[in-house]
């Protein structure tokens, strides 16, 4: 059985997943196939950057957008609302079984946004840009999940960062709010790092895949890729996907034995 371990000390978001599962081996593009599935008329462009700091490598994943008129007002811009995407999804040509967990993570972010702002899930839409960018980050999470063949997903305790971060309606404090609706029962931490590590969509990504969240367990390793948060980020920017098989312990423990 093939596992996934998200080694997330140093956060995760939906873009730092897709820099992680880029780096350990899945095509680019695949993903920009499966991805015209769902979006074939959108304008996008895609940014892929290696990053290198502290003797370390990651990639740098973004997506850019056209610009929207300056002079628009914010409450102008055109939206979609959550139940827009889900029948995107359904509507497309992807997978049953993708079709099945990229919706499944939707509902859990709608559901932490609905509970986080105290209105009622229908209410819940993403600006225009926001939509298409969530849409590509979730779906290239389950899409890469499938595409190395992962049966099941682990993740560490997420650090989620400290202080505040801006929004359009204000300062929040980190974790965000949807966030923290979303890590309710999840294992995480803050330490004296400033700023926002765990993204709301990074966060129902891997509480939505992940099996569980604690130490790693022992894996014959057979690939690593790191994600990086920003184009200029210390190591606690990085994310750092570990793909493997399952070693049993008395077999770990017998080959230990004959090295030493």
């Amino acid at each position: 059985m093939k596992k996934a371990y998200f080694d997330c000390t140093g956060g995760i978001s939906g873009n730092m997943i897709i820099g992680a599962l880029l780096d350990a081996g899945l095509p680019l593009a695949h993903l920009k196939k499966e991805i015209l599935k769902v979006l074939p008329q959108e304008e996008y462009k895609f940014e892929l950057e290696g990053i290198r700091q502290f003797d370390m490598n990651a990639l740098f994943f973004d997506v850019i957008l056209p610009p929207h008129d300056p002079n628009m007002k914010f409450e102008d811009v055109p939206r979609r609302n959550l139940y827009d995407i889900i029948e995107l999804i359904q509507e497309s040509t992807l997978g049953e079984e993708v079709k099945v967990q990229v919706i499944k993570i939707f509902n859990r972010l709608g559901a932490a946004e609905a509970s986080a702002h105290k209105c009622s899930i229908d209410q819940i839409d993403f600006h225009e840009d926001g939509a298409v960018d969530t849409i590509i980050d979730i779906l290239s999470a389950v899409v890469g999940i499938k595409y190395l063949g992962i049966d099941e997903v682990y993740a560490s305790p997420l650090h989620v960062g400290s202080g505040t971060i801006k929004y359009r309606f204000g300062i929040l404090p980190i974790p965000a709010p949807a966030t923290a609706e979303l890590l309710k029962g999840i294992p995480y931490f803050s330490t004296e790092v400033k700023g926002e590590l765990v993204t709301p969509t990074g966060a129902a990504i891997i509480t939505t895949l992940a099996k569980d969240f604690k130490a790693m367990e022992n894996m014959n390793i057979e690939a690593i890729g790191y994600g990086s948060g920003t184009k200029h980020s210390h190591i606690t920017g990085w994310l750092r996907l570990i793909i493997g098989t399952e070693v049993e312990m008395k077999k770990a423990e017998e080959s230990a034995l004959r090295s030493s």
